[in-house]
């Protein structure tokens, strides 16, 4: 039986699209990398196949613009919040990490800061769910 729940309908599509976005992500990460590590790609070529996996993440971004319009304000709120928490959580340990960098600590690639944000959102959906009773 299907539910006529709005915010259960979005979760249930949402979680569908999702899937088939890392699907997709998963299907062009691998052969970029492969592509990549052969070694015998140059020029534009190269910065091509490298850029690839943008598009199915691109896809990632619709999916949860998607489910934004798809479910209910108090849901609407609890994302929006979480992902506010995530930037000023975000922020504080990069401009931590950024001033530690000074004192000796090793330069860390981009992909750090969208894992700690990826991470914060999680650590500030937490938060705002225990915040709510939810």
């Amino acid at each position: 039986m299907k539910s006529s729940n709005p915010t259960a309908v979005a979760n249930r599509n949402y979680l569908v699209e999702m899937a088939l976005c890392m699907g997709a992500y998963v299907a062009v990460l691998v052969p970029a990398i492969w592509l990549l590590d052969r070694g015998g790609l140059t020029g534009p070529l190269k910065f091509a196949v490298a850029a690839a996996p943008v598009v199915p993440v691109v896809f990632v971004f619709i999916a949860l613009l998607r489910y934004f319009g798809r479910t209910d304000e108090f849901e609407r709120r609890m994302l929006l919040e979480s992902l506010g928490l995530a930037g000023v959580i975000t922020a504080l340990l990069a401009a931590t990490y950024g001033f530690l960098e000074n004192a000796g600590l090793p330069h860390l690639s981009a992909w750090f800061t969208w894992a700690a944000f990826m991470g914060a959102w999680l650590i500030g959906r937490l938060i705002v769910s225990r915040y709510y009773g939810t």
